[in-house]
């Protein structure tokens, strides 16, 4: 390999990870826009309740007011906790392609040049053949992995919503039984 192959190689690693440290940024930007709205809407809604819960007139009517903005909690954090799954599941699907991208064009290039170097040495075919087999072996352990971590993060997942919907639904009962208790 001479200085400019080694230049280019170079300057492409380098322009990668700038792009999976943009794209990392751009979760976390995501992230950060999110909590600055529930923010932003958790203020406003509690500007609107605190006055309403105190011109309440009776204890009824205020108990009201209460069950039904704690009713509504699970629901608006059910809703956050989607939203952050989604930013999250999407920055790291996009991390995982262009880190496989990167390991796959990597490869190739080891096995083009060790091809290259091999070419011509007698007896080179076998060599070859050896690397080639250890590149094939380590594609199939590195998708191995690639879908296990796919399957670990759907199931953790699921088992978050369904926690969360489970929470959701079993704190109306509970609202309700303390109301009428």
């Amino acid at each position: 390999m001479d200085t400019t192959q080694f230049a280019t190689a170079q300057k492409a690693a380098v322009d990668s990870l700038l792009d999976i440290a943009g794209q990392a940024f751009e979760g976390v930007e995501k992230l950060a826009a999110l909590n600055l709205q529930v923010v932003k809407t958790t203020l406003a809604e509690g500007a609107e309740f605190t006055p309403a819960l105190l011109s309440a007139k009776t204890p009824d009517e205020f108990l009201k007011l209460y069950t039904a903005t704690v009713q509504a909690a699970p629901q608006k954090a059910l809703a956050y906790g989607r939203q952050v799954a989604e930013i999250v599941t999407a920055a790291g699907a996009v991390q995982r392609a262009a880190a496989e991208a990167q390991v796959s064009e990597a490869q190739a290039k080891f096995v083009e040049a060790l091809n290259a170097t091999l070419k011509n040495a007698p007896g080179s075919e076998n060599a070859i053949a050896l690397v080639q087999s250890a590149v094939d072996a380590a594609n199939k352990a590195r998708e191995g992995l690639s879908t296990a971590t796919q399957q670990v993060s759907d199931a953790l997942t699921a088992n978050v919503a369904t926690l969360t919907e489970t929470a959701v639904k079993a704190t109306p009962r509970a609202t309700r039984a303390k109301a009428e208790a």
